[in-house]
């Protein structure tokens, strides 16, 4: 009966300790904005120089997916225009927005929709 106990009370401490631990994904998961922005530049990226300017990133493709998307963003009160999310991208103020830049945005716009 006392080693069921201690086995019992291990069992319990061990899942406790499961419970606490965080989940880390591996180093080599994308996130959906770096999948995103990759997408985006391969299409987007007129010259090929790496960075999109407001004129390119505004040329996107209006999919079902993205219009469905500004539309609850709209509900959500998250949406911005085209010309304030370039600029809310566009960190050091050259007019251009790398690959990064994007994939950050779009983790951080993600992230502050779902809540």
């Amino acid at each position: 009966m006392l080693k069921f106990l201690v086995a019992v009370l291990s069992l319990g401490m061990l899942l406790s300790a499961v419970a606490e631990a965080k989940y880390k994904a591996p180093a080599d998961v994308k996130s959906r904005g770096t999948k995103v922005s990759a997408y985006m530049f391969q299409n987007q990226d007129a010259d090929g120089d790496g960075k999109l300017t407001l004129e390119e990133f505004k040329n996107q493709r209006m999919t079902k997916d993205v219009e469905q998307r500004n539309r609850y963003l709209r509900k959500k009160g998250a949406y911005r225009t085209p010309e304030e999310q370039f600029k809310a991208m566009d960190a050091d103020d050259d007019g251009k927005i790398t690959q990064e830049d994007l994939a950050k945005f779009l983790d951080a716009q993600r992230a502050a929709a779902e809540k």
